[in-house]
């Protein structure tokens, strides 16, 4: 009898929990698109490591909101040429957890999401996560992305 009601119990828990996933994550379907004439490409992700929490994290351009971060997720944001100084929300602040960069006309520039996780003062008590942003030569991080799922952000 108790585990049939663990079942039934853990059960409702799974489907609440997926039923509380963030939508900014689901995947999106169909060819990437070129690089529209004019404009810079930005992609982000975060590899799929069973080490990282699965809390996503927002992704913002010059203090702008401009996606989600997921857990084995990947994302894209064509842009104006410029600079951009891209952050991503944590619990706490890491050093040099940002990263400015300068993009041109027609370039593809790949922004990995990677997690730090931070422990308390009383010991190795899990306090939350840390994100910081790394920026990836082109020729790792497209075979990093291959695998990954992508998303609207």
């Amino acid at each position: 009898m108790r585990t049939r009601h663990f079942r039934t119990i853990s059960g409702l828990l799974l489907a609440a929990w997926l039923g509380g996933c963030d939508t900014a994550t689901q995947a999106v379907q169909g060819p990437v698109p070129p690089v529209p004439a004019g404009e810079a490409r930005l992609y982000f992700y975060r590899d799929a490591d069973v080490y990282d929490g699965t809390e996503v994290t927002t992704v913002s351009l010059n203090g702008a909101p401009t996606g989600a971060s997921g857990l084995g997720t990947v994302f894209y944001r064509d842009v104006a040429p410029g600079t951009y100084r891209i952050s991503v929300s944590s619990d706490k602040l890491y050093p040099d957890q940002d990263k400015t960069v300068q993009v041109g006309a027609g370039s593809t520039t790949f922004v990995k999401v990677e997690s730090q996780p931070y422990w308390g003062q009383s010991g190795w008590e899990w306090q939350g996560n840390t994100f910081l942003v790394a920026i990836v030569d082109p020729a790792i991080a497209s075979e990093q992305i291959s695998t990954l799922q992508r998303t609207a952000g």
